[in-house]
């Protein structure tokens, strides 16, 4: 593939993770045997009261401040236990204490990435049809044919990741893929392939006629059947209109293979620095036994805030029965009050909420704003609801008119609940106006940023014929959004977009493409908007930590704080930004532990 093809939602292995991804397994990496092991720097306390771990002779950036900065860190079990000099931690090492001399390396607290869905494509690398780095419809089509012969007697075939971009007209209009494609290569089975953002689907005649969507179903509000000339399904899917899909043909994995998936993807994560997440976890009511059974076993190499998602085919009942009852497998490793909820779908599919109409060039009519996927009435009940049960709400909003009528929402739940401290969050927030810039700000609204989305991809092409050039570059206004007081955090939306912290980060600062190849090329996206290193560094430890109601636990090196740590062979905070991405992962902490070592 030409580098020309990346773009921030194929899932690619990013740049920075080039020199850590070839040793996940190896030597040095965790594994669930491993965790929790006892060893030294497993987490487990010395005997003699001295620490199990010492980092000496580092840069350690405690993330305090700017310019709070040590030499060495001892953890004790799963706690820092000392941060200073290197001769001031002498006093803390004894016979058993693991000593590792980092010759001058860069030691700061774990990455958290703030909106994820675990375990990201690992189901799909291990039992379905993986589209992973594929960009063409030929590519598409290859790799379900080649998977459809080699299960025969699979009943249903179900895979991700396609890309919208792939099928792009020249006038600007896009059809999206189409059933014939797939019926000619498995006409008998449904056949359902989500596209990268999970926000479309890709089927086959059979599993139209197993869902029944005819020529003669509606559009359902919130969501939009792609048709032919003659007003035929023609095999896209947009929101809303795949949850006939959904409730007819069961395309989800068993616990035993989201938990399989779940322990590569936690070595995954481990390798690229990342020691906690807001995860949206994929599962459905009930997956939080299963962290739960995890972390009570020690083989979880995460700290995570585990959401639950109402969708439309979910009642408001049985989430918050299920959330009420995930209350009692909260600990120190897992955290599940947390509510998330979908406001609307995305610009590259012309279901993002809009406060100004899409190009009619794109083929949705005119005067198409994107449709929200519940009424206001659902969508302002759910909000309260859970407000008033004191949970946490994270809202996917992607549109300016999504992001508004969210802002109103929250504001409307804290007016009438209480001032507690709610900490709401809004992730992706695309495009926003000033005034709700500044509203998110005074009412503490939480955004929650995927970086990676923020250069001139492939996909910003595909925003512009959707929405203009003009609305597509003042997208993601991250500078102007920081200085009005917005509490922003980093994330990377996985399986959208790769989990690489080091290439968001440099994106944050450049506002351009980390990738070789494309790095030296002018693929900026509003340049002005890009922030400094240590902001970005910040968003991602210290930020992240507030956003999941951790910062007294973890997202700064302090002595009393859990030991979740990243130590990368250069200081990102001292060098071009276009080699932010270059540094390498040479370990990573999670609760003690050694869980990385590259």
């Amino acid at each position: 593939m030409s580098t020309t093809d990346v773009s921030r939602r194929s899932f690619l292995i990013g740049s920075a993770a080039l020199g850590t991804a070839a040793a996940v397994g190896a030597a040095g990496c965790s594994n669930a045997s491993q965790a929790g092991s006892g060893q030294a720097g497993s987490g487990s306390a010395a005997a003699d009261g001295k620490a199990t771990l010492v980092f000496t002779n580092a840069h350690v950036q405690t993330m305090v401040a700017e310019d709070d900065v040590a030499e060495a860190v001892a953890i004790r079990g799963n706690e820092i236990v000392y941060v200073g000099d290197s001769i001031g931690v002498e006093d803390h090492i004894g016979d058993d204490t693991q000593v590792i001399d980092l010759k001058g390396a860069f030691l700061a607290p774990g990455f958290i990435d703030s909106h994820i869905h675990a375990p990201g494509m690992w189901c799909d690398r291990l039992f379905a049809i993986s589209l992973e780095n594929m960009t063409t419809n030929e590519e598409y089509l290859e790799a379900v044919k080649a998977f459809v012969e080699e299960h025969p007697d699979q009943e249903v075939y179900s895979g991700r990741p396609f890309m919208f971009n792939a099928y792009e007209q020249p006038d600007g209009s896009n059809s999206g893929p189409l059933a014939s494609d797939l019926d000619a290569i498995c006409a008998d089975k449904p056949i359902v392939i989500s596209d990268v953002s999970g926000h479309a689907m890709w089927v086959n005649s059979k599993a139209l006629e197993i869902a029944g969507i005819t020529k003669d179903t509606p559009d359902p509000e919130g969501g939009v059947i792609y048709r032919d000339a003659e007003g035929n399904p023609s095999g896209c899917l947009a929101d809303a209109a795949m949850n006939p899909v959904d409730e007819a043909i069961d395309t989800s994995n068993t616990p035993e293979q989201i938990e399989e998936a779940l322990y590569e993807f936690m070595k995954e994560a481990n390798s690229y620095g990342i020691t906690g997440m807001c995860n949206m976890a994929r599962g459905g009511l009930g997956i939080n036994e299963l962290y739960h059974r995890l972390d009570e076993e020690g083989k979880l190499t995460l700290r995570l805030k585990n959401s639950t998602t109402i969708d439309p085919l979910l009642s408001y009942d049985d989430v918050l029965a299920d959330l009420k009852k995930s209350k009692e497998y909260d600990s120190d490793m897992l955290q599940t009050q947390l509510a998330k909820i979908f406001y609307d779908g995305v610009t590259e599919s012309g279901t993002a909420v809009m406060l100004e109409p899409y190009l009619e060039s794109a083929g949705l009519g005119a005067d198409w704003y994107g449709e929200p996927i519940w009424t206001d009435e659902e969508f302002f009940k759910m909000v309260k609801g859970f407000d008033a049960e004191g949970l946490q709400i994270h809202v996917h909003a992607i549109g300016d008119g999504a992001v508004q009528r969210t802002i109103d929402a929250y504001t409307e739940a804290i007016a009438e609940n209480g001032d507690r401290d709610h900490r709401h969050t809004i992730t992706h927030v695309c495009a926003i106006t000033d005034d709700d810039i500044q509203r998110m700000a005074d009412n503490k609204i939480i955004a929650s940023l995927q970086f990676l989305w923020m250069y001139g991809d492939p996909l910003y092409e595909l925003e512009v014929s959707y929405i203009g050039k003009e609305r597509a570059d003042a997208m993601y206004p991250v500078k102007n959004m920081l200085e009005a007081g917005v509490h922003i955090t980093g994330a990377s939306d996985t399986p959208v977009t790769p989990y690489v912290v080091l290439d968001e980060i440099e994106i944050g600062v450049t506002r351009n493409s980390p990738f070789e190849g494309e790095e030296d090329t002018d693929m900026m996206r509003w340049p002005e908007q890009g922030l400094t290193a240590y902001q970005m560094l910040e968003i991602y430890t210290k930020n992240s930590a507030y956003q999941n109601f951790l910062e007294d636990m973890v997202g700064t090196i302090e002595a009393g704080k859990k030991a979740d740590i990243v130590v990368l062979d250069q200081n990102i905070l001292d060098v071009e930004p276009t080699k932010i991405n270059e540094a390498k992962v040479l370990y990573t902490v999670s609760d003690g532990r050694i869980v990385y070592e590259g």
